[in-house]
């Protein structure tokens, strides 16, 4: 029970707003300030986008460490609209939002949460409930 009230907290502050018009994904203020929280000084912020075989899912991970050349994302501001985001090519929007059943021609918020495998920790951009996803309106 607790467990799902973090997670529900987390939900409403820490989000992805994947944009298939330009391939971007935009991070909330919560999120970006969590990766940078957790990042080392001396850190790169590169991002390594991946599917979640086991559950279908997408997510991504800062800076994580492999043995051969992959392809990675480069987190930047975006001074004209003042927001911290990436372009990810592979997967790229529209597939993620393919796979989750989703209108891939407006911009769309997803939850993103905090996970852990082993000394792994990477961000998993969830599903959204199938009722009532959340589209993304500037306000």
């Amino acid at each position: 029970m607790i467990k799902r009230l973090i997670k529900w907290w987390q939900s409403l502050r820490m989000y992805v707003i994947a944009d298939p018009a330009d391939n971007s994904v935009t991070l909330s203020r919560a999120l970006f300030r969590h990766i940078r929280a957790n990042a080392r000084k001396d850190d790169a912020a590169r991002v390594f986008m991946f599917r979640i075989t086991g559950e279908k899912a997408f997510g991504f991970s800062v800076n994580p460490q492999f043995d051969r050349p992959t392809q990675f994302c480069d987190i930047q501001y975006n001074d004209r609209y003042r927001c911290i985001g990436f372009e990810t090519l592979c997967p790229s929007v529209g597939t993620i939002l393919y796979e989750y059943g989703l209108p891939a021609d407006t911009p769309v918020k997803l939850s993103a949460t905090v996970q852990k495998n082993g000394n792994l920790m990477y961000y998993k951009i969830e599903r959204p409930h199938a009722k009532h996803p959340r589209k993304y309106t500037q306000g």
